[in-house]
């Protein structure tokens, strides 16, 4: 699918591009800076083919994912892990919608669900974790939630429905047991837990972008990005590429059911 490009272009933007080059970066990082945009138009689509939507998590105004972790960062994991994600699937018979289309695009959590929401059977969110411990967790609604952001207009939002918690958690076992045969060895399988085990779940009910979704929705932890020995192995083109052939098996396994 063609991508939506978010490049702002006039002098407006100078500001926020400086504001970006104050941020740490690593050596010889490109910063490429975005303010938040609207959700953009999703055209008709023309082709038979499943369209899986695939979110490579933050920056967000909630966190930017910006810091520093054993010399790489979690925005830069998610979205070169994504990109690979997203060649596979293709060679695979799928059509791939991302929820951003630069390394440093901001992007709400709630507008990612919504985008996902366009057609897209399905929808994979990319995350690193900062926490004790090693390998990948895979989360899924397990509860409805109550969106809670006091200065948002959707303040008490409720989800997802019944039937998307169902089909997330079948969604969520089925990618664990996959990644677990393709990763053994490289990643320890931590295991399957619903949203409500995260410190937001645990606050609203369920993740953001599971409380705005229409489809089966999983977030996955690839790695404890803190551990240095995950950290390297995804730091590397042939574990991020290992990582994603791992998410794609699964993708398959599902929705051949």
């Amino acid at each position: 699918m063609k991508r939506f490009l978010f490049t702002v272009l006039t002098a407006l933007a100078l500001p926020s591009l400086a504001g970006a080059a104050a941020l740490e970066q690593l050596p010889g990082e490109t910063v490429l800076a975005s303010i938040p945009a609207p959700i953009p138009a999703i055209p008709a689509r023309q082709s038979a083919r499943p369209l899986v939507c695939v979110d490579p998590g933050h920056p967000n105004t909630f966190n930017d994912g910006f810091a520093p972790v054993n010399g790489t960062n979690e925005t830069r994991i998610n979205w070169q892990v994504a990109l690979r994600l997203e060649s596979v699937l293709k060679a695979k018979g799928f059509d791939v919608l991302l929820t951003r289309h630069a390394e440093r695009e901001f992007v709400e959590n709630k507008d990612r669900a919504r985008i996902c929401n366009n057609g897209a059977v399905l929808a994979v969110h990319l995350h690193c974790e900062s926490t004790p411990g090693t390998g990948f967790a895979l989360y899924y609604p397990d509860r409805q939630g109550v969106y809670d952001y006091k200065n948002d207009p959707e303040n008490g939002f409720k989800g997802p429905s019944e039937l998307v918690r169902t089909d997330s958690r079948s969604l969520a076992t089925v990618l664990a047991n996959s990644m677990g045969g393709t990763l053994e060895g490289a990643l320890k399988n931590r295991g399957v837990y619903g949203d409500s085990r995260t410190a937001v779940g645990s606050s609203q009910g369920a993740l953001t972008f599971s409380i705005f979704s229409n489809i089966p929705t999983v977030t996955i932890e690839m790695v404890v990005l803190t551990n240095k020995k995950d950290a390297a192995f995804i730091k590397a083109e042939a574990g991020q590429q290992q990582m994603a052939q791992a998410i794609a098996a699964g993708i398959v396994s599902y929705t051949a059911r």
